[in-house]
């Protein structure tokens, strides 16, 4: 037990993904939306939310009609 604890304290956690979500209480125009910003694809057949993708840093973000986001930093993002 004792050299499982020391094994445990030896580990260091990095951190790969941040998720964050956000609720604007609005009803939004995806196709709208789509139209203006930039880095968007919009397909409602296939997913039912409009995608933003940046870069830098390598973020993905998910609008829903609904006006709730979920936004994605991908591995490696100390900068999000």
């Amino acid at each position: 037990k004792k050299e499982f604890l020391t094994s445990l304290l030896r580990i260091t956690p990095v951190i790969q993904n941040v998720v964050t979500t956000v609720d604007f209480n609005i009803v939004l125009d995806l196709r709208k939306v789509a139209l203006k910003a930039k880095n968007t694809e919009y397909n409602p057949k296939r997913f039912h939310a409009l995608i933003i993708r940046s870069r830098e840093p390598k973020t993905t973000a998910m609008i829903f009609k609904t006006g709730k986001m979920v936004v994605i930093c991908i591995v490696g993002c100390h900068r999000c």
